[in-house]
């Protein structure tokens, strides 16, 4: 049992609503629906587990014990990003109490992040009657089934949910997402209604899945607030994909872990350093422990693209097994350690501060002011650093100096950051000021990696040399780095210059509407 993407839709039906007749529907047979077969009816019995406060439920997973329709076992749904959801499977232990049976190892593992360290105990059962019509192609493939769930639900811990209802819920088995769309909007147009994404358990508990929203006229500590749940959800919601090795998971991670050390900084005023400095501290632990990993994953897709870019004729040696799988097996020890540090007590204890932060930030005397007047003057502060460092770098007539360089692209990380927070207020102009301080830190971290990978490849030539292996592959890598390098500080002068234009940034000044 092992791992598959699921795609589905729900739906709820009037009563006595009949099921149409899908494969006489003309835009499904076009898309190669054959035939619509119902199958045997099936009762599944399923027992969801989950924390105490639901926080797994919270972040969009659900873990069930599930017994019924062929598919007895553990199942973890994870959401994947795209509007479609993991789902892993693990078979039971044979004979074990439903109730009483330990979740799979690796399953506990992948939720604990998710659940915050907490152990997870049963908050429901859910008994459902299913009947599945399943659409099939001409060979008899199944593209879509369509599922008739009437469910009976039994709260195991103190909620106000709903006891039973009927909904149907439609799976894309085979067939593309554009299928399941029409499907969709076949059953719809025989009086169907699409119903909430949330899933089964929410409904059985009575939990809304509602975020807070910005009161209408919000103080500045209404902003900031809802930006750190944002960021502190994310990082949460990224630590299982973490685990799984998911691509770009350790990216996205270390981008909301940047997001949240850079709102405590630059609202610091606004919450306090006493409050914010361990916080930042151990943010700063957990970044790198994510950027050694990320560093190397950056280096092996673009040594990969360096490589495969050059004629044959220009590759001699093993260079890209050298290079490539190197960087490769770099980011598998690097992924393993953050791995190995996901279940620590450090690494848990800084989620749960996080958290609890998040929830009840202890606030200064300036976030009772006024959003709009409070906040700007903190964008503007970030903003002026990206000058006053970008000046710095280049005060010179020759070439502008690395680590200054390197200084201005933080800056305008973080400038771009804290315009991102105050979007819900600023609206576009402060989404501009983002886009623009966002191209400047790309053309500069470009340059900055060209640059450092250049340095990386002289002394792999180096190297080569002195062991008597070609290094002439080596030497063309670095010159197209350097060139690469020299491109990146030229799109920077004009990202520069756009982002310069008193329309991006005029609104920081106060006054400045």
């Amino acid at each position: 049992m092992g791992e598959h993407r699921e795609l589905e839709r729900t739906l709820e039906a009037p009563p006595d609503w009949a099921l149409p007749d899908l494969a006489a529907v003309a835009a499904l047979r076009v898309a190669g629906v054959h035939a619509a077969v119902e199958l045997e009816p099936v009762d599944l019995d399923a027992i969801y587990l989950d924390s105490e406060d639901l926080r797994l439920l919270a972040h969009g997973a659900t873990l069930r014990r599930r017994t019924g329709g062929g598919e007895d076992g553990w199942h973890l749904k994870l959401p994947a990003g795209d509007g479609s959801r993991a789902e892993l499977q693990r078979p039971l232990d044979a004979g074990a109490d439903p109730l009483a049976e330990p979740v799979p190892p690796d399953l506990a593992a992948l939720v604990t992040g998710l659940a915050l360290g907490a152990t997870l105990e049963p908050v429901a059962r859910l008994v459902t009657r299913r009947v599945v019509t399943d659409l099939r192609s001409k060979s008899g493939d199944s593209l879509v089934t369509v599922a008739r769930d009437e469910v009976r639900a039994e709260a195991l811990i103190d909620a106000d949910g709903d006891p039973g209802w009927d909904e149907i819920e439609v799976e894309a088995t085979g067939g593309t997402d554009a299928l399941l769309d029409a499907v969709v909007e076949a059953l719809a147009g025989a009086g169907a209604t699409v119903a909430s994404s949330r899933p089964k358990l929410a409904r059985a508990l009575g939990a809304t899945g509602e975020r807070p929203a910005l009161p209408d006229d919000p103080t500045a500590g209404d902003v900031v607030r809802l930006y750190l749940r944002e960021q502190v959800d994310e990082l949460i919601a990224r630590d299982p994909d973490v685990r799984r090795d998911v691509p770009d998971a350790v990216h996205q991670a270390r981008v909301a872990t940047r997001r949240l050390r850079s709102a405590l900084a630059t609202f610091r005023p606004v919450l306090g350093r006493d409050a914010t400095e361990p916080l930042r501290a151990e943010l700063a632990w957990w970044g790198g422990v994510l950027g050694i990993a990320r560093d190397a994953e950056v280096r092996r897709d673009r040594l990969a693209e360096a490589v495969d870019d050059l004629p044959g004729t220009l590759v001699r040696g093993t260079v890209r097994e050298d290079l490539v799988e190197g960087a490769s097996t770099e980011y598998r020890e690097a992924w393993r350690i953050a791995v190995e540090k996901q279940s620590g007590p450090r690494y848990l204890a800084l989620l749960r501060e996080l958290d609890a932060f998040a929830a009840d930030p202890p606030f200064t005397a300036r976030a009772r002011r006024p959003a709009r007047k409070e906040l700007r003057r903190h964008v503007r502060r970030a903003r002026r650093r990206v000058v006053s460092r970008h000046r710095a770098a280049f005060a010179g007539h020759g070439e502008p100096r690395g680590e200054l360089l390197h200084d201005t692209r933080k800056a305008a990380k973080r400038a771009r950051y804290a315009a991102e927070a105050v979007e819900p207020v600023f609206g576009h102009r402060a989404r501009l000021l983002a886009r623009r301080m966002n191209a400047v830190q790309d053309a500069l971290g470009a340059q900055h990696d060209a640059i450092e990978l250049a340095e990386l490849l002289r002394r792999e030539a180096l190297a080569a040399e002195a062991s008597g292996q070609p290094s002439f592959t080596y030497g063309v890598l670095v010159a197209g780095e350097r060139s690469r390098a020299r491109h990146a500080l030229e799109a920077h002068r004009d990202a520069w210059e756009r982002a310069q234009r008193p329309k991006v940034h005029g609104w920081t000044r106060k006054g400045g509407g």
